[in-house]
């Protein structure tokens, strides 16, 4: 019997040394060789070696090694499956396509990291539905990874901040582990609520966010302030918008604030004030800075100044590198051409704004085709108003209108 005994004897022993240097190396925050020792682990470990494989999951997560991590991690689930260990697979898939999405660096291909978040956070919330970290991470996904689903990322946030304010009222204080993922989820509620029209809650929420957040700051002041000023302005309180984008404009920030100033250059242009708005951005945001939507917004300057050569120059600008909002500059330059009497430049530009529409989003601009169908008429394409009232109709929103179109066309 102390022959059979003694094989585990020694893998025990070997297991609680190799527990013992990665605890060490772990507290050290020695990552590199804390992930480097997982190549102690034996080919077919087991139970024993549960806790070096976590600390070196660990370790490899943080130095980005996603797949290495993941392997230790399902191993190990396999063996003992947690909550934690289920959360720590769903957060370096998380990780992962969070680092994708600003390029840093992108992954040849992240559905697989999707599908394998979405298996791991839901097995964590199966076991723990009330973690106030899996349900906030689950809210980021919806909002930020995936294109703008903002009605399951709404659903994941107010689950947040459900979760944390039935906690009693003196633990809900800033020393409390989760008030800075609870800060990010009032940030969070508020975007998406905003992008879904419900701005009584956004309100609400970025409001309570700017109060709460105000000394520590778990959310960029002028994230929170931004947003804020968007909502007001969605409230046609543009006075109080203004107030908040000046705070945004002054507040510390590590990084580019181009979108302050062109939302301040908005409300200007709302208000008549043209001279002001396009001195926002000539006097804020160098020429080399400004984003196809800033040139956009400048040539509305002009425009509105009555400066229509002007105007479609800078429109020209805003086109050279525009890879999402070019239909609605195009929108622009075919309307100015109408303004001078170029039919065929107008034309076109209709067209053109149409075609990328569809093609970028595959739906249609119905501002673009009402536009490009009216031209037609007007210059006497009774055929190409047809068809394009026609394209028209098979959208629910104009589709009463186009029919009422195609009657008047057809006598």
């Amino acid at each position: 019997m102390g022959h059979t005994e003694q094989p585990q004897r020694i893998a025990d022993n070997g297991a609680a040394a190799l527990a013992e240097r990665v605890a060490e190396l772990k507290r050290h925050k020695q990552w590199e060789p804390l992930a480097g020792a997982a190549v102690q682990l034996p080919q077919n470990w087991g139970a024993e070696w549960l806790l070096s494989a976590d600390a070196c999951a660990f370790a490899l997560g943080r130095l980005g090694r996603c797949n290495d991590a993941n392997a230790l991690l399902v191993r190990a689930y396999e063996i003992e499956p947690t909550h934690r260990r289920a959360s720590a697979l769903a957060y370096i898939h998380y990780a992962a396509l969070l680092r994708h999405k600003v390029r840093k660096p992108r992954l040849d291909e992240p559905e697989p990291y999707r599908k394998a978040f979405e298996r791991w956070i839901g097995e964590a919330l199966r076991l723990r539905p009330d973690s106030v970290v899996d349900r906030y991470r689950l809210g980021v996904y919806y909002a930020s990874i995936l294109t703008r689903k903002d009605v399951l990322a709404l659903r994941a946030f107010s689950d947040v901040l459900r979760l944390f304010e039935r906690l009693p009222a003196a633990a809900r204080t800033p020393a409390h582990r989760h008030w800075k993922t609870y800060m990010r989820a009032l940030y969070g509620a508020a975007r998406s609520a905003y992008r879904l029209g419900r701005l009584t809650e956004a309100r609400r929420w970025i409001f309570r966010c700017i109060r709460l957040d105000r000394e520590r700051h778990h959310v960029d002041p002028v994230f929170k302030l931004f947003l804020a000023a968007k909502v007001l302005v969605a409230q046609s309180q543009l006075e109080d918008a203004e107030r908040a984008l000046r705070l945004a404009a002054a507040a510390p920030h590590q990084g580019d604030r181009d979108f302050v100033y062109a939302l301040l250059a908005d409300i200007a242009l709302r208000q008549q004030r043209f001279d002001d708005a396009a001195a926002w951005i000539e006097l804020h945001i160098p020429p080399h800075q400004r984003k196809p939507y800033v040139w956009r917004l400048l040539g509305d300057c002009e425009a509105r100044r009555g400066q229509a050569e002007r105007a479609l120059k800078l429109y020209k600008s805003a086109l050279l590198k525009d890879r999402a909002g070019r239909h609605k500059t195009l929108l622009r330059v075919g309307r100015l051409a109408e303004q001078v009497g170029d039919w065929n430049a107008a034309r076109r530009a209709y067209e053109q704004a149409t075609d990328f529409r569809r093609r970028r989003y595959l739906s249609e601009d119905a501002d673009a085709l009402a536009a490009l169908a009216q031209l037609c008429e007007r210059r006497g394409d009774l055929a190409g108003a047809r068809t394009t009232y026609e394209r028209m109709a098979r959208m629910p929103a104009l589709a009463k209108r186009a029919a009422a179109e195609l009657a008047r066309l057809a006598g």
